[in-house]
């Protein structure tokens, strides 16, 4: 198996496995969040500031979502999740963690980080 083929064999994996995890828990209607183990936490936490709906706009993997939520603390007046960081990001990275980017809908991948242009300053 060449190296690209094992590359999609792993991103397909990863992918199927995410979804088994997610389907096997159902959606709560009103925030939208996958209601499998510390989802409570995550929502009164994250609807403290903003909608849920948020959260699978930006998927990441453990290390994506704890920078983001210190920027958070850091920024814009987060609280210090202190004991409940583990929690918070089992959860996230788990049910709202990467995801494969599906070429169907785009034309080419996505721009690198530091090869997109800077964000507008308010």
């Amino acid at each position: 198996m060449d190296k690209a083929a094992k590359w999609i064999f792993a991103g397909l994996a990863l992918t199927l496995s995410g979804m088994a995890a997610a389907k096997e828990y159902p959606v709560d209607p009103k925030s939208g969040l996958i209601m499998a183990p510390g989802w409570e936490q995550v929502n009164y936490q994250c609807n403290a500031c903003h909608t849920s709906s948020i959260i699978p706009q930006n998927p990441g993997n453990r290390k994506v979502w704890r920078e983001t939520i210190q920027w958070m603390v850091d920024t814009q007046g987060l609280w210090d999740l202190s004991d409940t960081w583990d929690p918070v990001l089992d959860y996230l990275s788990t049910y709202y963690g990467e995801k494969e980017v599906d070429m169907s809908k785009f034309r080419r991948m996505p721009l690198p980080a530091d090869q997109q242009p800077p964000l507008p300053q308010s």
